[in-house]
């Protein structure tokens, strides 16, 4: 058993090292939980923000998804009794123990004999509950009881982790939120800029097949675009070196580090004229740079006042030479839907 117990353990920490995918690493958990305690299932249930309810994060079986509308209040069910109490439980006749939920087993039809119940908490925070049901062979021993306990306490950690970490997330986001907002200060007009070119980037971005992480770039990039005219000059310096002033500003920020060649070279043309002689001509240049640069020059000729019909002729007749003519050939024809 303890050698299970271990392969469970190494086989859940080759997923978290290969996955961002919350529910993938909780399912893996519950998967390797129900090995090593011989179970017929399991289940992960959170605490709600009310604290005063659980809900299922992670269930295994065929009306997994049945289960994760409930939400049990903690005064209710042997998991809120578990909730409630902070203490695990072992219930080898549920259907007879007062304290069963028995509108899960109704709606799921899965029939529930007996139940290992172990608080989930971090510190002294609780963080919900894991169970597993239906012991295959013979009652769940005090030896089953810690195992799922260290499972538990291992799912605490992870899902505590997620939650710090999504909230770093939200924080570095609503950073770029703000600087792209303070590079548009510079002209009322600008208000919202970045954001739209960002949008319709994306947009573009969508018929080129990018993968998670090159999307992700672009859309940091498209954001902060113009960040070089928040460095220090005079406004004709920043107007005509941004591009390059931008990426060095954010080039040591490892997050950032895809976005800084988009950054770089949005402004360069395709066929390289008037570009930096020593930087990348055509495909070369990073595709989230021609696509930035494409619809940045749309945006802006907008706020100039031009019609659209008319900056998508501009953007047409200079495909091949100003413009990469795939994305201009992807960007026009989306404008040509909307107008």
């Amino acid at each position: 058993m303890e050698r299970e117990v271990l392969d469970g353990f190494f086989e859940i920490a080759k997923t978290i090292s290969a996955s961002l995918d919350l529910d993938t690493i909780l399912k893996k958990i519950g998967l390797a939980a129900e090995q090593v305690t011989d179970s017929e299932a399991s289940s992960i249930m959170l605490l709600e923000d009310d604290k005063q309810h659980l809900y299922f994060k992670s269930a295994s079986g065929e009306k997994s998804g049945v289960l994760k509308k409930f939400k049990i209040p903690i005064s209710s069910g042997i998991a809120g009794w578990v909730a409630s109490n902070r203490e695990s439980v072992i219930v080898a006749d549920a259907q007879n123990d007062a304290r069963f939920f028995k509108k899960a087993d109704d709606s799921s039809g899965f029939i529930t004999r007996s139940i290992l119940c172990v608080p989930m908490i971090v510190g002294n925070e609780l963080i919900g509950v894991a169970e597993v049901l239906n012991k295959k062979t013979g009652t769940y021993t005090q030896e089953d009881k810690e195992t799922l306990e260290n499972l538990a306490n291992f799912a605490a950690v992870v899902l505590s982790n997620a939650k710090y970490a999504e909230a770093q997330r939200n924080f570095f986001v609503n950073i770029m939120e703000i600087l792209a907002s303070a590079s548009e200060s510079r002209d009322p007009r600008l208000a919202g800029h970045n954001w739209r070119v960002a949008q319709r980037s994306l947009a573009v971005a969508r018929e080129f097949g990018m993968d998670q992480k090159e999307y992700q770039d672009l859309y940091y990039a498209a954001l902060l675009h113009d960040i070089g005219f928040l460095a220090p000059g005079d406004l004709s310096l920043r107007e005509r070196k941004h591009p390059v002033l931008g990426a060095e500003m954010i080039k040591d920020i490892s997050s950032l580090s895809g976005a800084v060649p988009v950054i770089r070279y949005h402004e360069d043309r395709y066929d390289g004229m008037g570009s930096d002689p020593e930087g990348p001509i055509g495909e070369k240049v990073p595709l989230g740079a021609r696509i930035v640069g494409t619809v940045e020059y749309y945006e802006k000729r907008l706020l100039e006042g031009e019609t659209p019909d008319k900056i998508v002729e501009e953007i047409q007749s200079g495909a091949g030479t100003k413009f990469d003519p795939q994305v201009a050939k992807v960007f026009t024809e989306q404008i040509k839907m909307e107008i």
